[in-house]
């Protein structure tokens, strides 16, 4: 009643006269001192003995009742809606509120006619408090910067090094935010609160940056650190972590954002127009053919085929076949991503088999001159590469990439009747119900190659001249691989050189 007194006084100015006296009642609870206890103040305000009378306790009873609570005030920071209140007090002294509250067991009413009556109990005045001295003694506990390394050590082996590289960055951001804000480098996880996170979320927004980044990547990572901090006890189990809750981009954004942003399959005029004759002779590395050719098919992803291995291609009985898997320095998005399926026959037709064994002469890789980039990934460059391409084709639209190859795969199977778990295992994407995950086996390679695979046709596509022969790019395989081991031993040299100069 008295924080409504208050909002009616400073928004509706017609109602001050009835809401006067409860504001005057809350400007005097904040009276006694700084320190003082907001909810045990606001019960002390009302008549014992009205109290013991409403409630059927005896006086002495509710005498004790404060006399056992009062001394135990403490400061605690609240929020309530859009309300914040400061220095109120800690949970034990919420829970002693609390229990004064069910003790009496009054109706909301009853309780703030007392409090805002005319007769209540005069707090005593606290004694003037000397002038405090500049605090030297840095405030306790683990703090939000030591948390950071701690993180990246629990975290190295369970998200991708892309991954845990963002998220480094985006918590040195908050940290950095946050010491400027409270001006001060030592700061404790416990001492953070909802309002800092929400202030923190208002200045990304402020500074251009996406609801759905600051959701998906900042939040994400920032809520990473809190959540840490409990699993340790660095933050109470059970309680609600201040990163959470923050509604910036809500699942109906999501949905908006994801049907303006997903990759859209190619049309048969850009398939045609992407696969003309002069892709093979005018190729200037062999990814430049081959990976837009093995895209096609089994939809895979861009780095899913930059990094596969000689040996990933395997003769299955009489069914040659991709093995898409994370051994060695290859990197998957996600389990699902493993498979075993075969290859198209139209992609033997135009002499796969060939480039295999020219690629065989200079590595262990399908494309020997490629080499992972800081995170391991090996298709950044022939995602680059793929973009340039599509701009000189003048197919400009920014839902259209390289990943449009897996949108324009399941949707030629999802038009031929396939069903969902097989396109989902077919191109590496999660089947979530509980009978496809556990109850069945993964379907066979010669399942997969009668049922699915053969399904995947494109007559807008002249194959018959897109004829690979053996030695083609056996010249460029020389040229690439002789100018990525060039840059091999610069960059080796370098970090040698420069291990020297710290020494």
């Amino acid at each position: 009643m008295c924080l409504s007194g208050i909002m009616a006084v400073q928004n509706h100015k017609k109602e001050q006269a009835m809401a006067t006296d409860y504001f005057t009642t809350a400007a005097g609870i904040a009276a006694p001192g700084p320190d003082s206890d907001f909810l045990l103040n606001l019960l002390n305000r009302a008549n014992r003995e009205q109290l013991a009378e409403l409630s059927g306790i005896p006086l002495a009873e509710v005498e004790a009742l404060f006399t056992t609570t009062a001394p135990y005030t403490r400061k605690l920071d609240i929020e309530l809606g859009g309300i914040s209140l400061r220095n109120i007090n800690t949970d034990d002294d919420a829970n002693r509120a609390i229990h004064i509250l069910k003790t009496l067991n009054l109706s909301p009413e009853a309780l703030a006619a007392l409090i805002a009556g005319p007769n209540p109990v005069q707090l005593p005045q606290a004694a003037p408090t000397p002038p405090v001295q500049q605090q030297t003694a840095v405030e306790g506990g683990t703090t939000i910067q030591e948390m950071i390394p701690r993180f990246a050590t629990r975290k190295k082996d369970k998200l991708s090094s892309k991954t845990l590289y963002e998220y480094g960055n985006y918590h040195r951001k908050f940290v950095a935010w946050l010491e400027l804000r409270k001006k001060k480098k030592h700061i404790p996880v416990h001492s953070i609160t909802r309002a800092d996170v929400a202030d923190f979320i208002d200045d990304l927004l402020a500074d251009g940056i996406a609801p759905q980044t600051v959701t998906q990547k900042y939040l994400a990572a920032i809520s990473g650190l809190f959540e840490l901090a409990q699993s340790i006890g660095v933050l109470p189990e059970g309680q609600i972590l201040v990163s959470r809750g923050h509604k910036v981009f809500t699942k109906q954004d999501a949905k908006k954002s994801a049907s303006r942003r997903s990759y859209k399959p190619f049309n048969d005029d850009e398939l045609k127009l992407i696969f003309k004759p002069d892709l093979l002779s005018n190729a200037k590395q062999s990814a430049d053919f081959w990976l837009p050719m093995l895209a096609l098919f089994p939809g895979a992803r861009v780095t899913e085929l930059s990094q596969m291995d000689i040996a990933d291609i395997q003769k299955h009985g009489e069914i040659w076949a991709l093995s898409i898997n994370d051994k060695g320095d290859k990197l998957l998005k996600t389990p699902a991503a493993t498979r075993l399926i075969p290859i198209h026959p139209t992609l033997i037709e135009c002499g796969f088999l060939d480039y295999l064994k020219d690629a065989a002469k200079y590595g262990t890789k399908l494309f020997p001159y490629l080499t992972p980039d800081q995170f391991g990934s090996y298709g950044n460059r022939t995602s680059e590469r793929w973009g340039k391409y599509l701009d000189e084709l003048n197919i400009t639209d920014r839902q259209k990439g390289f990943h449009s190859f897996r949108s324009t795969s399941n949707g030629c199977l999802k038009h031929k009747g396939m069903t969902e778990e097989n396109r989902c295992q077919f191109v590496g994407h999660e089947h979530d119900t509980v009978n496809s995950a556990i109850y069945s086996e993964p379907h066979r390679l010669p399942f997969l190659l009668e049922n699915v695979a053969s399904k995947l046709d494109y007559p807008c596509i002249d194959f018959a001249k897109l004829q690979y022969k053996q030695g083609q790019f056996d010249k460029v395989l020389a040229e690439e691989c002789a100018a990525t081991n060039k840059r091999l031993l610069h960059s080796q040299a370098k970090e040698e050189r420069m291990a020297r100069q710290k020494h």
